[in-house]
Order: structure tokens, then sequence, then C-alpha cells
């Protein structure tokens, strides 16, 4: 078995030869005491379809190297499961570049739906903004006096009693004159 040498090996798909290869560089290993040979060659063929065969070389190369924790030969599944672990980042990767791929495609869309609006459109949304902010503005001066007026009520915070506070004539801070709405 060779590694591959460019992306597209990354992807192809392992042949029965390539997995007969792999499992024959795993037979160096002790195995476990199994009922029949020709089932359990059946078991790996099945669990090893679909796989890749750099998916299958590495994880060869990690069950070698003592990925399962364990000196056994590994199980069909325990096979399958480092065969998909050595391609998790390879998945993930694909996943990321069509995300971009996609991001980029729904960008370039955005961008012309903006470029086709004219310059009439874009007034007319300039001006409902502006009229949006003029009412927003003049509401929230609004909200903002009634709750004014409604603290000084409950105090009992009228002009005439502020301006009977010794030394509340001015604010020394600011320089304004307190208890009006100056």
């Amino acid at each position: 078995m060779t590694l591959p040498t460019n992306r597209q090996d990354i992807w192809k798909p392992a042949t029965e030869a390539d997995k007969t290869q792999a499992l024959a560089a795993l037979g160096s290993l002790p195995s476990r005491a199994t009922s029949s040979g020709s089932l359990d060659k059946a078991a790996y063929h099945m669990a090893l379809d679909g796989v890749t065969r750099h998916g299958l070389v590495k994880a060869v190369e990690a069950i070698l190297k003592n990925a399962l924790g364990h000196p056994f030969f590994p199980s069909p599944p325990e096979l399958r499961g480092q065969c998909d672990k050595a391609m998790d980042w390879y998945r993930q990767e694909a996943r990321r570049a069509q995300r971009r791929s996609d991001q980029t495609r729904l960008n370039a869309d955005l961008d012309a739906s903006h470029e086709a609006k004219t310059s009439d459109a874009r007034a007319k949304v300039r001006s409902a903004y502006q009229r949006f902010i003029a009412r927003y503005d003049q509401s929230k001066i609004e909200e903002q006096e009634v709750a004014r007026a409604s603290i000084r009520a409950r105090y009992g915070m009228t002009p005439e009693v502020l301006a009977s506070i010794p030394n509340a004539s001015d604010d020394k801070r600011t320089g304004r004159p307190v208890g009006g709405d100056a």
C-alpha cells in the first residue's frame, strides 16, 4: 500500500484488493477466537464497504500504532471506526469549503440585488428611514418627559420646592439652574 500523492487520492474508494491488503497488514496482530473464517472475511468486507483508500491506509497505520488501546486484531466495527476517524478532518474540510462557497454565492447574489436598485429606490428607502428616526426620536422625548413629570409629582419636586432649598439655585458642576426645565 502506498500513501496518496494528490488530493483526488484521498477520496478514491478502496478496492477489494486494498481491503484484503489492509487485513493482511494487520495479520501480524494476535487475533481473537472466531467461529468461521469466511463469515469473518465477509463481515470485514461489509464493514469496509464505502471506505476510501486513504482512510483505510491511515486506519491500518493508526491501529499498528496502538490507536485502539489493545494489541489484538481489530473487530470489523473497530476497523471501520478507525477508517471513519481518519477521514473526519477531510469531511469537515469539505463541509467548510461548501459553506464558504455557499456564502460567497449568497454574497454575490446580495451584491447583485443591491446594484440593481435604482437611485429612486434608494432615495425612497432613505426618506422612509429618516421619517422613522424622526417619529422614534419624538416619541422617545415625549416618553421621557412623561416619566420625569411622574417622578417629580411622586416626590413633590415642584420648581418652588426646589428653589426653596438653600444652595440649590444652580448646579456647581454644570452652572445650570436647578429645579426648572432649563
